[in-house]
């Protein structure tokens, strides 16, 4: 009778043991002393493992959630959750997001671009607009004709390029010849001729002077003039004539 009951009393202390014992492992494991998430920014994925091994953490990598960053080099640590500093349970999983190193960049092609608008497109892929080489060639296409590097090459970010551009046919220079009392239509003749273009013209009416005989002008007489300035000329009307007649357009 004593065998059976001591063997009754002897299990159940095991089974208590055994209760006792499950519940204080699932107690420290749950409710075990916070640890400090240390900060893995930079790291590679075994470093991280490394740094976070003597708390009792893991980390584990984010799928499908690297991206490119400037900074951080491919394959190592540019996010975490918890983020440093956070307290953490042990066995706790610490996710990281990986990065994947600067975005590669190509030139792009600036052929025919004049230089404002080849930097505006070079700013706009991170790239800068450096020494600016021009010539004049009438027969050439204006604009951008050679550039250094050239189209899609790859590019550290705000490395410069270089470029080579055409002017055209060479600026032609004059002096402002004299035009008042001169026949308004004939002188504008003339100046296009010459390569000058001419604004629509202001009509006034002056008594004892004929109709569009030219009254003023701009750029004055005897001023330094070139092909991209624009004259412009005020012309005598007949006082039955409308504005918009012979010299306007």
């Amino acid at each position: 009778m004593k065998r059976p009951l001591f063997r009754l009393v002897y299990g159940a202390l095991l089974v208590a043991i055994f209760v006792a014992g499950a519940w204080f492992s699932f107690r420290r494991s749950i409710l075990g002393r916070p640890v400090t998430v240390p900060d893995l920014t930079g790291k590679s994925l075994p470093e991280a493992a490394g740094a976070v091994a003597d708390q009792g953490l893991s980390v584990e990598k984010e799928p499908g959630r690297a991206r490119n960053d400037d900074r951080i080099p491919r394959d190592r640590v540019l996010q975490q959750d918890p983020p440093p500093g956070a307290l953490a349970k042990p066995s706790q999983v610490i996710r990281v997001v990986l990065s994947l190193g600067p975005r590669e960049l190509t030139v792009p092609d600036l052929t025919g671009l004049p230089p404002r608008a080849a930097a505006s497109r070079l700013a706009q892929g991170g790239l800068e607009l450096a020494a600016v080489s021009w010539y004049r060639d009438a027969t050439a296409r204006i604009g951008i004709v050679a550039q250094e590097p050239e189209p899609e090459m790859p590019a550290a970010r705000q490395s410069g390029v270089d470029v080579l551009t055409n002017r055209s046919r060479p600026e032609r220079h004059f002096v402002m010849p004299d035009l008042v009392g001169r026949d308004a239509e004939k002188m504008r003749q003339r100046l296009e001729a010459y390569g000058f273009r001419v604004g629509s013209a202001r009509y006034e009416a002056y008594e004892g002077v004929a109709p569009n005989t030219i009254l003023k002008q701009f750029p004055p007489s005897g001023y330094p003039v070139s092909t991209r300035d624009v004259v412009s000329l005020t012309v005598s009307r007949a006082s039955a004539d409308m504005p918009g007649r012979g010299l306007s357009r």
